[in-house]
């Protein structure tokens, strides 16, 4: 599907929902009067009833208030239909101005941000204008999460990229699907501590495991409440017996209300959110795949739809003790707590170990969902490939993402043994456009999406940067000593002897020309010993000669600026050799800083 496809694809589907919602609204204007009109009939015979003690009367606004109820049932379901269809046209139009790279007030999983992680703070991953910005349709908190992971974690090994790939390849053309998980997912009311509280829950062993007795003995006084209530309707007198009964329960319930307040604290109005993620699950179960590793999650995700429902519904009835006269009633009458604490505790032992594990397979789908989402948005995208022991690097057509394709130049890079790349070039030349170009398109590469490029075919490496590297006031650290130990880290990584890509920024900005040259030498020559590829952009051309000293381990590419008729311009093309013009003396001259 090209972009124009997918515009025309995005925006029927806009008008679509669109019209959806219109249609929504009119009908549940509809039931909202007919509801009323329900209401007011079934006061109406009540009254009529009374007056005139027909049973007629009474019939009639019995069933009419059975009518009353389904209407406000079914208006409940179509104010969720609608629901649905709103996000879903929302989702339509963010797709919309993605294509145009508009996306500025999306989520930007600044939340996720670490300066010291080993490349997510070079390479623009969280934060306004980001990478997960762009991409990030998760709905879920834990699919949130998990993208924020995948975004900043190394695969292990080419295997899993190819999954994922594999994954990404049989959810892209499934839009529905993907997009009805979204609407779906975001009608879940979730907080951040939910899943916490559910976990704790399942860790917290309630009383009732070492008093069982007291579930016998509810069901004992259940059984006797109905057999005095049934006894009663033949003789009214017998109702005082159920007043002993209240007194005899709630000196019973007495000793363990407060430790059974706590237990419901933990779990108390989490119905709705388990009700949010069975639905989620009853998705992926009721979805056609043909990856193997989506199908045995969607055999999972059948059995948890159904146990997740059951626990939403439990805790719904468990949650009707926190309704005053209910819960007078329920426990006065039938010592409701013990009840549900019994019922609560077997879904806990038969259901403990699989729960979390439902949860994730919806965090995991929702956070593949955005990865599809991305490589359908971007047909031209190519898919990488990336081998164990590779030692060439092709990359034809390489441009950054989050670049407009009107506005992005792409470029072509070949490498064979070279080890370190020395990119010379003047200011604003591109230089760590390409890198950045290179890091990110290199996690795209580990999450199994495509990447930016016509080929981006390498071995695998892990990936560490240091391009951005800030002094810390609150850690008394200048920005010469943070540069220092971020270099520090990545020797000590090298050192491991794994692959790795490095992708460096101008070397020791905070020291004078003479020591800036002999440390950036110095690195050169201690990466040489390991299997990695080094990429250095600098503006000091005389690190260019080492490609004479080290023959096939180091090598030169350059970004030239071209002045013409007192004009600054860039062409933004990597090309071999070293860079021949720089710009800064003339921007001054033109700027008047400089005679």
């Amino acid at each position: 599907m090209s972009r124009e496809q997918l515009r025309t694809t995005y925006n029927q589907r806009k008008e679509k929902f669109g019209m959806a919602i219109t249609r929504q609204s009119r009908l549940l204007n509809y039931i909202s009067l007919f509801r009323l009109m329900a209401l007011v009939a079934t006061i109406w015979f009540l009254v009529l009833g009374i007056k005139h003690q027909g049973w007629p009367f009474y019939v009639a606004s019995v069933a009419l208030l059975v009518l009353f109820l389904y209407l406000v049932t079914l208006h409940n379901k179509h104010v969720i239909r609608r629901k649905l269809m709103r996000h879903l046209k929302s989702l339509n139009e963010t797709e919309l101005s993605c294509l145009e790279h508009k996306f500025l007030d999306l989520p930007d999983g600044s939340e996720h941000a670490d300066s010291s992680h080993p490349w997510s703070h070079d390479l623009d991953l969280f934060g306004k204008g980001s990478l997960f910005q762009y991409l990030n349709r998760t709905s879920t908190l834990r699919g949130n999460a998990i993208l924020g992971e995948m975004l900043t974690t190394e695969p292990g090994n080419p295997e899993i990229i190819t999954r994922r790939q594999e994954i990404i390849g049989d959810l892209k053309g499934q839009m529905d699907f993907r997009q009805d998980f979204f609407a779906r997912g975001h009608l879940i009311e979730e907080k951040d501590d939910d899943l916490k509280d559910i976990t704790r829950w399942l860790d917290a062993p309630a009383y009732i495991r070492k008093n069982r007795w007291l579930f016998y003995l509810a069901l004992m006084v259940s059984a006797l409440t109905l057999t005095i209530f049934i006894s009663a309707l033949s003789d009214s007198s017998r109702f005082w017996y159920l007043v002993y009964m209240l007194i005899f329960n709630f000196m019973v319930l007495s000793p363990f209300l407060m430790r059974t307040n706590q237990y419901q604290s933990v779990i108390s109005k989490k119905h709705d959110l388990l009700e949010g993620y069975a639905h989620l699950l009853r998705i992926i179960k009721e979805s056609s795949f043909t990856n193997e590793e989506l199908n045995q999650r969607k055999e999972r995700a059948g059995d948890g739809m159904r146990e997740v429902r059951r626990l939403s519904k439990l805790l719904n009835i468990f949650d009707q003790r926190l309704n005053m006269l209910l819960g007078v009633i329920l426990n006065g009458l039938f010592l409701f707590d013990f009840i549900m604490l019994h019922l609560l505790e077997n879904w806990k032992d038969k259901n403990h170990a699989q729960i979390l594990e439902w949860i994730e397979i919806t965090g995991w789908t929702d956070a593949m969902i955005s990865l599809a989402g991305f490589a359908n948005n971007h047909p031209h995208f190519a898919v990488p490939h990336m081998e164990v022991g590779q030692p060439l690097m092709e990359v034809t057509g390489l441009g950054h993402p989050l670049i407009a394709d009107h506005k992005r130049v792409d470029n072509d890079l070949k490498l064979d043994a070279e080890k370190v790349v020395v990119i010379t070039g003047a200011n604003m030349a591109g230089k760590s456009t390409f890198l950045r170009s290179l890091g990110i398109n290199m996690v795209l590469t580990y999450m199994g999406c495509p990447v930016c490029a016509t080929t981006f075919r390498t071995g695998y490496a892990g990936l560490y940067s240091s391009m951005r590297t800030a002094d810390s006031l609150k850690d008394e650290e200048s920005y010469f000593l943070a540069e220092i130990k971020r270099l520090q880290l990545i020797v000590k990584r090298m050192e491991t002897g794994e692959p790795l890509l490095i992708l460096l920024d101008e070397v020791l900005k905070g020291t004078n020309t003479t020591d800036k040259k002999l440390g950036s030498v110095g690195l050169i020559q201690r990466s040489l010993k390991y299997p990695i590829r080094c990429f250095i952009a600098t503006h000091d051309l005389s690190l260019g000669e080492m490609e004479n000293e080290y023959k096939g381990q180091v090598v030169n590419w350059c970004f030239e600026s071209y002045i013409k008729e007192m004009e600054l311009s860039f062409d933004y093309t990597i090309r071999k050799g070293i860079a021949t013009n720089m710009n800064a003396s003339f921007l001054m001259r033109q700027m008047g800083i400089m005679d």
